[in-house]
């Protein structure tokens, strides 16, 4: 594989920048929070109830994973943000793009494999 290590996206909150990072521990507390498999997270946004509820929940996981992965490979002490502190700074205006910048850090989190990557014969 190219790279293992997900990558964030960026995203703006209240003036401040914010990564999201999509890993492993992030992937699983999704799934049991929601109790889906994480390939139906676009289903997550089509519930018109609670699509500000869930997008608020993701981008606090996704956000605090970044802080806790940048403190890993930097030790730099950053505060974790809480759904309150999130569910403040999104409105309708950013909604579309907070949405759309999850999906894009899925995807920045899944590594494509190189061209001499062996893949595994069923």
């Amino acid at each position: 594989m190219s790279d293992l290590k997900p990558k964030g996206i960026k995203i703006t909150l209240n003036g401040k920048e914010y990564g999201l990072r999509f890993t492993l521990n992030a992937i699983d507390d999704i799934q049991d929070h929601f109790n889906v498999p994480i390939s139906n997270l676009g289903d997550l946004f089509q519930d018109d109830k609670n699509k500000i509820r869930n997008l608020r929940y993701l981008l606090t996981v996704l956000i605090n994973e970044d802080i806790d992965c940048r403190k890993d490979e930097t030790g730099e002490e950053i505060q974790h943000v809480d759904e309150r502190f999130v569910g403040r700074h999104i409105n309708a205006m950013n909604m579309p793009v907070m949405m759309n910048s999850i999906m894009k850090s899925f995807t920045a989190g899944t590594p494509e494999p190189d061209e001499n990557d062996d893949i595994p014969n069923g």
